[in-house]
């Protein structure tokens, strides 16, 4: 098993898709509440998540061996570089502030899965899903290659 990042509040933010919140909701499960009314929008968020996923996974080991490094540096509050050298210490702490607005993202959907009887969080997704994504666009984030399914041949 591999090792967590240090500190623990880094460690919960890696986590920020997975993690559980009120209500034991985590991100993806109150995506998947969230899809019945609005399924593109879900898609557009997913693809960020794996999109960042993807993009994170090369500095596991860093982010262990460099956690409270990292942490203080996303903390400290400082402007970020741009544009940051791709795979430096200043690009992972610039996906980690993307992972921050999706972690805080996830706060919200995962109280409006709680109790739906107010209105839906339409516009922060529709906020976060453009100020992450052009972000992870400047930082060279790549899109994920979609693969169609085989299909049957005709005889």
């Amino acid at each position: 098993m591999p090792a967590e990042p240090e500190p623990p509040e880094l460690a919960s933010l890696v986590d920020y898709a997975e993690r559980s919140r009120v209500g034991d909701w985590s991100l993806r499960s109150a995506l998947m509440r969230y899809a019945q009314g609005n399924p593109q929008r879900v898609s557009d968020v997913l693809d960020i998540v794996r999109r960042i996923e993807f993009a994170l996974h090369p500095h596991s080991r860093s982010l262990v061996k460099e956690g409270p490094t990292l942490w203080e540096a996303l903390t400290a509050g400082a402007p970020p570089v741009e544009p940051p050298e791709p795979g430096s210490t200043e690009w992972v702490v610039e996906l980690l502030r993307a992972m921050q607005r999706l972690d805080a993202l996830a706060d919200e959907l995962a109280a409006w899965a709680q109790d739906r009887t107010g209105p839906r969080p339409d516009d922060s997704v529709d906020a976060v899903v453009a100020e992450v994504g052009r972000r992870i666009d400047e930082l060279g984030v790549p899109h994920e290659e979609r693969q169609r399914p085989p299909g049957r041949r005709r005889g």
